[in-house]
């Protein structure tokens, strides 16, 4: 019994190595997007706030659509990581965790209410007319 536990224990042990040392250090990456450093980084902050932007004036409840813009801009950072300087790519990768954790958020608790408040006014109520 012992014996299998260890079999499982080590597979799992491998498995997990397996797939996390790669992506920690050799991360996937858009190697066509080809943006000097200052550029690319401009170029992935203004879409990022495009993003959030888009999300709070729609009130649009998608977070498969989110994750999808997020992975393409996350493999365009990757990109850049060897062109730039570290701090900047770290700075810009934190915020970039930070807004989707806040339309994540914004999604689950407030964009409903935005929905059901926009609803709620644009009904005609004719004892008020």
């Amino acid at each position: 019994m012992i014996g299998i536990y260890a079999v499982a224990l080590s597979y799992l042990v491998i498995v997990a190595f397996a797939s996390v040392i790669p992506q920690v250090f050799w991360p996937e990456s858009d190697e066509s997007f080809d943006a000097d450093c200052a550029e690319g980084l401009r170029m992935l902050y203004d879409e990022l706030d495009t993003v959030r932007l888009g999300y709070l004036s729609s009130n649009v409840i998608a977070p498969g659509a989110l994750r999808e813009k997020l992975e393409s801009w996350d493999l365009r950072l990757n990109a850049l990581r060897n062109r730039c300087d570290e701090d900047k790519v770290h700075l810009l990768n934190k915020y970039r965790h930070r807004v989707e954790l806040n339309i994540q958020r914004y999604m689950r608790e407030d964009a409903p209410l935005a929905n059901q408040t926009r609803r709620q006014l644009n009904q005609r109520n004719p004892l008020h007319e």
